[in-house]
């Protein structure tokens, strides 16, 4: 006797189940890789900083090598005698720094009046510092812009220089252990091969901040003694920040460019790093 077998397809499809545990899986395996993808993001953008830091250094010793080893004031203004100040004395009284004239020198694009950018169109005042602050940041490339930084409109400046290095200047210290009246001074210009090799001449900047000295110059384009680790005011500061995985990337006197996590620290209680803590630095 011939038994006849039937055989029959059964379609094969997910159950609510099945597909639950699956999306659960791929959660979690995005729960685990989304640390891991934002660390690598945040590690490109240091790099990228790096990188742009040592671009800096590339660019300040091409103006050593025509301004006979000197560095750029950190702070600038031009006078009647000058021939970038062939024009409204109201033009020439604006302060620049050492972002205005590297990227003329480099770039060899006018920064100064007549084509200075101006703060508010409504009333067409030109302002400080206009590359340093990205004012018009389409026009410079926002060049001097940190991409970890959380602020990209106007702003006080990503980057400054640490003025005690950069003017290659020392405090004059009383008797009485204070500090006397011997500052750097901002627009005084100097050789780098007179600065401690250890010292950093630019570093990260918080952009939105404010002078520790009670000043108000919250747009200067320089970071001093004291303030490197200072929170100042309003909570702000004139000081480098940490926006890199905890720690600042500078730029240091033999122009390589590496990240520290402590050394803002350092420089707040030793601020020419001899190795001897300073008393205590009022911005």
């Amino acid at each position: 006797m011939l038994r006849t077998t039937t055989n029959t397809t059964r379609e094969q499809a997910f159950t609510l189940i099945e597909l639950l545990v699956v999306v659960g899986i791929i959660g979690l395996l995005i729960s685990i890789l989304m640390p891991s993808l934002g660390r690598a993001r945040d590690q490109a953008k240091g790099v990228h900083c790096l990188a742009r830091l040592k671009e800096f250094g590339n660019a300040i010793a091409s103006y050593e090598n025509v301004y006979k080893d000197m560095l750029p004031p950190a702070e600038w203004a031009p006078t009647p005698e000058d021939e970038e100040a062939q024009y409204d004395w109201d033009y020439a009284n604006l302060k620049y720094g050492w972002c205005e004239l590297i990227w003329e020198f480099v770039y060899r694009e006018r920064v100064f009046a007549p084509n200075q950018p101006v703060l508010d169109p409504a009333d067409n005042d030109p302002a400080d510092f206009p590359i340093q602050r990205n004012i018009d940041g389409e026009r410079w490339e926002e060049y001097f812009s940190c991409k970890a930084s959380s602020y990209h409109g106007v702003h006080s400046g990503h980057y400054r220089v640490y003025l005690p290095a950069w003017s290659a200047s020392s405090y004059s210290i009383n008797s009485d252990g204070t500090f006397g009246n011997t500052l750097p001074k901002p627009r005084q210009s100097v050789s780098r091969s007179a600065i401690r090799p250890k010292l950093p001449l630019i570093g990260d900047a918080y952009e939105q901040s404010a002078r520790g000295d009670g000043l108000g110059d919250d747009e200067c384009s320089y970071i001093d003694a004291g303030e490197a680790n200072d929170a100042g005011l309003a909570g702000g500061g004139n000081r480098f920040a940490d926006r890199h995985m905890g720690g600042t990337n500078y730029l240091f006197q033999d122009l390589h460019a590496d990240w520290s996590r402590r050394l803002r620290e350092r420089l707040a209680v030793d601020y020419d790093l001899n190795g001897i803590e300073d008393v205590d630095i009022v911005p």
